[in-house]
């Protein structure tokens, strides 16, 4: 508890001083004027107050100071425990708001990761343990999910069935074209539109098959790859397919199975046909990008042709049924991913097809 000292001056030279201030009294003489003062006598910080009272006879100034007054090392001091109490208030602070954020958020940092592994197809639906106020949300979602995965196979289907209806009334038109009774003229006319009618059911059952860019669809590029070599090796016998791949064995890729099949099956079939021995298939990752380089040793194509060889209905040799329809198709499925394909001459003189597919759009 503070204590006090005073001093009492009277114009008539009567004084009344406490005698514990008498060694500051020279200092107290200094202030005459009325108020608070603050003074530093050998390193000690004073806090005194001096009144004057006038009664019309006589003038008495009183001063008072605090006894015990503080050193600076004692401001200093103060300051550094009101420094490090507020310190400790702001981390106490910080840190229960991060908790509280941190705590907050995580529901939506486990949907992000699950949402990252259904475009990677590593996952088809999202985990509906959530909190409450993400129930309904996951819930729909996986609905929209399934509700896409049966509109794909029934639109499958629905192509697969029409495709058996036709078949009956076009082997009754082929009884016909074969019919050494029908006039050459007709018989010409009839294989016409019967060419137009399988290319364009055979263009409508390959875009049936296409799913798209469509999260939670994945494939096995080295497993597929193998089986479609496999495939096409044995519809060309006399033709070699060279694999080269540099893939970790397990990885998956973000595309439809039927998709990748359709993709890299038009580009080996086509490569095989016209190749004159060997076809060279590269698979490789580039960054977030897979890359596929399929080359043959074949004829090749004219550098004016190569924009030629994904345009609808056409076809560099009309004879051999070949590049055109399929790599259109081929084409717009990989555009949907996002992808590019393109066409150069290959340095073993046949052509060079080079397909780029990303991760993700």
């Amino acid at each position: 508890m503070s204590q006090y000292s005073f001093h009492i001056e009277g114009s008539q030279s009567q004084n009344f001083t406490s005698e514990n201030i008498k060694p500051k009294l020279h200092i107290v003489e200094e202030f005459r004027k009325p108020g608070i003062f603050h003074i530093s006598d050998d390193g000690r910080s004073i806090l005194g107050y001096n009144k004057i009272f006038n009664d019309g006879k006589d003038k008495i100034s009183v001063t008072i100071i605090e006894r015990n007054s503080y050193s600076p090392n004692t401001l200093d001091k103060l300051h550094v425990v009101i420094w490090i109490i507020s310190f400790t208030i702001l981390v106490t602070i910080s840190m229960i708001i991060f908790l509280g954020v941190n705590i907050a958020l995580k529901p939506l940092k486990l949907m992000s990761a699950q949402l990252t592994s259904l475009k990677k197809g590593e996952r088809n639906r999202l985990d509906e343990n959530v909190p409450e106020e993400f129930n309904e949300l996951v819930k729909h979602l996986n609905r929209l999910l399934e509700s896409y995965d049966k509109k794909l196979t029934r639109s499958r289907h629905l192509a697969a069935d029409i495709s058996h209806s036709l078949k009956t009334p076009l082997a009754v038109i082929n009884s016909v074209i074969n019919n050494e009774a029908v006039p050459t003229t007709i018989v010409s006319q009839l294989k016409s539109q019967l060419s137009e009618i399988h290319e364009l059911i055979d263009t409508q059952m390959r875009k049936t098959e296409m799913a798209g860019q469509y999260i939670g669809k994945a494939t096995p590029i080295i497993e597929k790859a193998l089986a479609l070599v496999d495939v096409v090796s044995r519809i060309y016998p006399y033709k070699q397919i060279h694999l080269q791949e540099t893939l970790p064995r397990e990885l998956v890729w973000p595309i439809d199975e039927r998709d990748f099949n359709e993709i890299l099956g038009n580009v080996l079939d086509n490569a095989s046909k016209w190749c004159s021995q060997e076809v060279h298939l590269h698979l490789k990752l580039d960054d977030d990008t897979l890359t596929i380089l399929v080359e043959d040793d074949g004829p090749g194509v004219a550098p004016h042709q190569l924009a030629d060889l994904t345009r609808r209905q056409k076809r560099l040799d009309e004879k051999t049924p070949g590049y055109g329809l399929g790599l259109s198709i081929v084409e717009e499925i990989i555009n949907d991913y996002g992808g590019a394909m393109h066409f150069s001459i290959s340095s073993k003189g046949g052509l060079r097809v080079l397909i780029e597919l990303p991760r993700s759009i």
